[in-house]
């Protein structure tokens, strides 16, 4: 997508950080108060993803000062932005910013029928490698993903 712009968010992107959570997801939502703690936090990375100034998507990467661990919390995209690579390019970005911070491992969880985001998160390198029943707040399972980072992520 030409002229796509992933950047870091700041606070003024709290009110099109939970519209674009609210569209982009019936459940298990990111509230505003959950937003606004994770854009002060020093453990959290909120990349947003633009196009022509709008606010297209975006990724929460959480780290862990304990493990080696980044976790992508959440990743979002605009419906009308949707199967445009604006996904790929946030989780492109996610990989090179965990690798950089020198992780060893990015995980994530995904609904068990969420093909597109496991199609997504496989051709990135991610394997499965765990089921958590009853994960989401509708009872849904999850499955758990995970890339071992290396040097050349970095790149």
């Amino acid at each position: 997508m030409p002229h796509l712009r992933i950047r870091l968010a700041a606070a003024s992107d709290l009110d099109s950080l939970v519209e674009l959570e609210f569209s982009a997801f019936k459940l298990d939502r990111i509230s505003k108060r959950s937003f606004r703690d994770l854009l002060a936090s020093s453990a959290a990375t909120i990349l947003v993803a633009e196009l022509k100034g709008s606010m297209i998507g975006s990724a929460v990467l959480l780290a862990n000062a304990r493990t080696s661990v980044i976790r992508l919390y959440s990743i979002a995209v605009a419906e009308g932005a949707r199967g445009k690579g604006v996904a790929t390019k946030l989780l492109e970005d996610a990989l090179r910013r965990a690798a950089h911070a020198g992780a060893v491992r990015f995980r994530l969880e995904t609904r068990f029928d969420n093909l597109d985001a496991q199609h997504l998160f496989e051709k990135a390198g991610l394997k499965p490698f765990d089921n958590v029943d009853g994960y989401y707040e509708d009872g849904a399972r999850a499955i758990r993903y995970e890339r071992i980072l290396s040097n050349d992520t970095v790149s």
